[in-house]
Order: C-alpha cells, then sequence, then structure tokens
C-alpha cells in the first residue's frame, strides 16, 4: 500500500482585505498551517505529498513566501519524502507566472511540478506508483482539467491531480474549469486529488475515488470547517481510504439572529458573545422584528464586541414593529409612506387573526421595497 497527504488552495500571499487589520495575522497564520501541513506529512510517514494547484494565492509574491515554500520542500527531502505541485487558477501558468519567475524545481530536487500543457506523468518506481498532472494555465476556462486523462504506464498505483469544479448545472459558472463525474470514473485512476473547492468534499465515494481536501486554513468567510488535510491509503487490493486531519487554527460560523426574541441591548450583545473565541470570525445576521427599544448600530457593535473574536461582521436586516411605523419616518419616500398608510388604514379594518395577518403583511412589504429580508 502507499499513503499520501494530498493538500490544495493553500492560498499563500492571500490579502484579506475583508479582516481589516488582522489582515495581517491571517496572512501569517496560512504560513504556519503550510508548515504544519508539511510537519504532518513527516509525523504520518506518508510516501508523498500532492498539492493541488493555489499553493500561492497570486503570482506576486514576497520573497518570504518563496522561501518558506523551498525550506518546507527541503523538510519533506531530508525524509525522503517527494512532493508533486500544479498550478492552480490563482497561480496558473500564464506568462506573469510565479513558477517562471523562480525555479522551484532547480532549488528543490524532490519537486515534481507539472507545467506542461497536456496531460504529463512522473513515475515513483520505489513506490509503484505514477502521479498525472497538467497546469491550469489561467484562471478561467471552459476546458475540462480532466479531459484526456488515462493511464500512461505499468505502475501498481495511480494518482492524478486537478483543479476545477465538479459540474453542478445550474451552480457552477462554464468558465471554472469544468468537469462530470463520468470523467472521473474513466480516468482509469484509483484516486483523482482535486483542488479549487475550499471545502472537504468527496465528488466519489466508489469506483475511482475523488475529493477536495479543503485548504489548510480558513481562506474565506464561508467556510464553516477548520482548515484541514486528507491522508489517502491506497490499498494492494486497490481500495481506497481517505481520512482527513486538522491543520487550521482558525474557524468561521454565521449566527442569525431574531430580535424579536430579544428583550434588549445587552440580552443582543451576550447573545452575539456567546462562544466566541479569539479564532472564530463570526458573522451575525440581525432578523425579525424588533422592539421600540432595541436599534441596533453594525458599526457600534462590531467597535464594541470584536476583541472577542479574530474578526466579527454584523449585518442588519431587521425590522421596527408596528408600534414604531409612523409616515414621517419615511418622509420624501414617497412609496413607502403611501404603502404604510394604506395598510394601517387597512390594520385598522381588521379584526382577531386577520389584523395579525395585516400587521405581518406590513412588516413583510416594508422589508421588500427598502431590499430587506426579515425570514
Amino acid at each position: 500500500m502507499i499513503r499520501l497527504l494530498h493538500t490544495a488552495d493553500v492560498h499563500l500571499g492571500a490579502k484579506f482585505l475583508g479582516l481589516g487589520d488582522k489582515g495581517a495575522a491571517q496572512r501569517e497564520q496560512i504560513r504556519a498551517s503550510f508548515k504544519k501541513l508539511i510537519s504532518q506529512a513527516i509525523v504520518e510517514n506518508v510516501d508523498i505529498v500532492l498539492i493541488a494547484g493555489d499553493l500561492f494565492d497570486a503570482n506576486q509574491q514576497p520573497r518570504m513566501n518563496v522561501d518558506l515554500v523551498v525550506e518546507q520542500f527541503g523538510l519533506l527531502a531530508a525524509n525522503n519524502i517527494p512532493v508533486c505541485l500544479i498550478p492552480g487558477t490563482h497561480d496558473c501558468f500564464d506568462s506573469s507566472s510565479i513558477y517562471k519567475k523562480v525555479d522551484l524545481a532547480e532549488r528543490c530536487p524532490n519537486l515534481r511540478l507539472f507545467t506542461d500543457q497536456g496531460w504529463n506523468y512522473e513515475e515513483f518506481p520505489s513506490l509503484g506508483l505514477t502521479v498525472y498532472g497538467k497546469p491550469n494555465c489561467s484562471n478561467r476556462s471552459y476546458n475540462s482539467p480532466l479531459e484526456g486523462l488515462k493511464r500512461s504506464s505499468e505502475s501498481q498505483y495511480h494518482v492524478a491531480m486537478a483543479h476545477g469544479s465538479l459540474n453542478i448545472p445550474g451552480v457552477i459558472a462554464e468558465d471554472d474549469y469544468v468537469f462530470t463525474a463520468d470523467e472521473i470514473q474513466s480516468s482509469g485512476m484509483q484516486y483523482v486529488a482535486l483542488g479549487h473547492w475550499h471545502r472537504p468534499y468527496a465528488c466519489s465515494n466508489k469506483g475511482v475515488i475523488a475529493w477536495y481536501p479543503g485548504p489548510p486554513e480558513i481562506i474565506s468567510m464561508d467556510q464553516k470547517e477548520s482548515g484541514s488535510v486528507l491522508i489517502v491509503t491506497i490499498l494492494d487490493s486497490g481500495g481506497v481510504e481517505v481520512e482527513a486531519r486538522q491543520i487550521g487554527l482558525h474557524c468561521c460560523d454565521e449566527l442569525k439572529i431574531d430580535l424579536s426574541d430579544v428583550e434588549s441591548l445587552l440580552k443582543l450583545k451576550d447573545k452575539i458573545t456567546e462562544g466566541a473565541t479569539p479564532n472564530l470570525i463570526r458573522r451575525v445576521i440581525l432578523k425579525g422584528l424588533r422592539n421600540e427599544d432595541m436599534r441596533p448600530s453594525s458599526e457600534e457593535l462590531e467597535a464594541e464586541l470584536s476583541d472577542s473574536f479574530l474578526h466579527l461582521r454584523v449585518t442588519d436586516q431587521s425590522h421596527p414593529r408596528m408600534a414604531e411605523l409612523s409616515e414621517d419616518a419615511y418622509e420624501g419616500q414617497l412609496i413607502l409612506a403611501r404603502f404604510l398608510k394604506l395598510m394601517k388604514e387597512h390594520i385598522e379594518a381588521c379584526e382577531g387573526e386577520d389584523r395579525g395577518i395585516a400587521e405581518e403583511a406590513l412588516q413583510y412589504g416594508l422589508a421588500l421595497l427598502q431590499g430587506k429580508d426579515i425570514l
């Protein structure tokens, strides 16, 4: 059997502008998590490391990031662990490619960097393994990264690397290096190491096994899981076992708070900070119908509570209750004021259950007219 460490989407050098003054700390954490995944490969005594694209966030990189990669690949070399790498969409192999500016293969003798167009392969006779790869030559393409993939050697084990998106009609853009599940199954591989999606995801759990590992550290605020890598074992029988190993320190969550259930601003702050840690990126969405004394300011909440988090973002999509509404509040907004006047007249004419339904309709209507969502 052989054991692989599969990673992708490291994104060294990512800017994290949305994190404000915490962006620099997150860039450094990306570097720390890259070191940790290399250490994980050594501790796990894997046979090879596969990096399926976007090692770098862009083709313009500070020297310290290149030096870090050389240093860490050197640690793998000292432990007789080869590494295979393909350019992805962020560090694509175009005219400005980082891989044309820096000869990583020269500086890292244990590195096989796939830069020739079309499928190429590298045999590792001592492992009985052939690894297949081809670069992404632009950040967008209508071409499938798996097109034309087939076995080209007599090795016992066959593994391919590709960077792109599994086809999900109506969801995935057609120029996002789209491939299909059928292409995975017809490839002749035992395992396809994918990159591009920022969460662990099994494209195939039978036949030819294919996984996205997700980044080793948080890259965007829509990620829910901490960063991880995959340890892949290909058995002599041909079976494949995939296990995740948490690498990342930081994590994200999203908290939706219905203000109709919150009695005071103090209670709201308690809800926002519940479970807070310095490693958490939290997005809070305020929804529902707020009471008269509940007038939250997203900016003030972020300023007051952000020290409890790595980063806090508060979005207010709530709406005032009926008792607070007056036409004066919408002076100069003729449609809103007219809608409010007509609905209040209608509500006054309603009784019992119909009145409650009409009041709720007023809240929904005002929210929609202002581009809000209280659901």
